[in-house]
C-alpha cells in the first residue's frame, strides 16, 4: 500500500514538473505586453497632380515614384493576447506631386508643383498571423534559435485624424500655403466654401519583423491611407476666373491658382477641369521599423 501511494505521488510530482514550465512559457508574453517603436521610410502620393500614366487613373499604378519623399513616425503598443495588440501611432509624411513628371499632356500644361505636410494620429488594431516572439529561446543559455523562428508578421487596420497643409511652388522659388489663398475661388461669388485641413484617415497595412533579442526587433511595414478629402493637393474641381482670384486675394493667389506653362492657356480658363472630385486623395508609406518591448517586473531568469 505504501509503495502504491509513493508511486502515485511520484507520478503527480512528475506531471507537475511538466505542467509548470508549459504554463510559465504560455504566460511569459504577459511580461512583455507593452512596446514602443518607430520607423522611417519613403512616402507615396496618389492625387490629382502628377501621375505616371498618359491616361490618369485612381489606382496605385499611377503613382509616380519620382515624387517619393520621406515619412517617419512613432508608436506605442499594448498586447491583448500573444497574437493581438492595440497600437497608438503618431506620424509625419512629406507628400509631393509635380505635373512636370506626368505623362499626360494636359497635366504637364497645368504645371502644378505641390508639397503637402501631413500629420497623422491614429489608433490601430494589429493581428499577428505569425505570432510575435516574447523572449523564449533568447533567454536560454546555449540555445540557437533558427532564424525562421524569430520572424513574425501581422496585418493592421486603424482609424485616425489627419491634419494636412498643401503648399504650392511660386515663380519666386518659394512654397506657400494654398488653402488660405482660395485657388478654386473659395469664398468668392459662386465658388465653393473653403475646405478643412482636417480629415478622417483609415490606415491599412501589413508588416513583418525579426526578433534580434528578447526585447528588440527590426522590420518593415507598409501602410496605405484611405482619406476622406480630395484636397490633400489643393486640387479638386474646376478653374475659377483667375482675375477675380487675383483681385480678391492678390497676385500670389492668382499665380498659384493657375501656373500653366503657356503651351495651351485656354485649357486652364474659367470653368475648365482642374481636378477630379469624384476620387479622394490617397497616400502610403513604407517604413523600416525598430521595436522595443518593455519588460514588466523582474527579468525572467530560468533555473535549472
Amino acid at each position: 500500500m505504501l509503495t502504491t501511494m509513493t508511486f502515485k505521488r511520484n507520478i503527480i510530482f512528475l506531471l507537475l514538473l511538466g505542467i509548470i514550465p508549459l504554463t510559465s512559457t504560455a504566460q511569459r508574453w504577459k511580461k512583455y505586453r507593452m512596446e514602443v517603436g518607430g520607423g522611417i521610410g519613403p512616402s507615396f502620393f496618389l492625387c490629382d497632380v502628377g501621375g505616371y500614366k498618359d491616361v490618369p487613373s485612381n489606382n496605385i499604378s499611377d503613382i509616380n515614384f519620382k515624387s517619393t519623399r520621406m515619412a517617419m513616425g512613432g508608436n506605442f503598443s499594448y498586447f491583448l493576447r500573444q497574437d493581438m495588440a492595440v497600437n497608438a501611432s503618431l506620424g509625419y509624411a512629406m507628400l509631393t506631386a509635380k505635373d512636370e513628371f506626368a505623362a499626360n499632356e494636359a497635366r504637364r500644361n497645368r504645371n502644378f508643383n505641390i508639397r503637402t505636410h501631413a500629420f497623422e494620429l491614429a489608433i490601430n488594431y494589429r493581428y499577428f498571423f505569425i505570432k510575435d516572439k516574447f523572449g523564449h529561446a533568447f533567454r536560454l543559455r546555449g540555445t540557437k534559435a533558427p532564424i525562421l523562428s524569430a520572424i513574425s508578421s501581422y496585418v493592421t487596420l486603424g482609424v485616425g485624424a489627419l491634419y494636412f497643409n498643401p503648399t504650392g511652388l511660386h515663380s519666386d522659388g518659394k512654397y506657400y500655403a494654398l488653402q488660405p489663398l482660395g485657388t478654386e475661388g473659395q469664398g468668392l461669388p459662386g465658388g465653393p466654401d473653403k475646405y478643412k485641413r482636417l480629415s478622417l484617415v483609415v490606415p491599412i497595412g501589413v508588416g513583418a519583423r525579426f526578433a534580434v533579442t528578447s526585447q528588440l526587433s527590426v522590420g518593415a511595414e507598409f501602410n496605405a491611407r484611405v482619406t476622406f478629402t480630395d484636397y490633400l493637393d489643393d486640387v479638386s474641381t474646376v478653374y475659377y476666373d483667375n482675375k477675380s482670384i487675383s483681385d480678391a486675394y492678390g497676385e500670389k493667389a492668382g499665380y498659384l491658382a493657375d501656373p500653366n506653362d503657356g503651351t495651351n492657356p485656354t485649357w486652364t480658363g474659367a470653368g475648365e477641369r482642374r481636378g477630379g472630385e469624384k476620387n479622394k486623395d490617397f497616400y502610403g508609406t513604407f517604413m523600416f521599423t525598430a521595436n522595443y518591448k518593455i519588460l514588466k517586473g523582474k527579468s525572467f531568469k530560468p533555473r535549472f
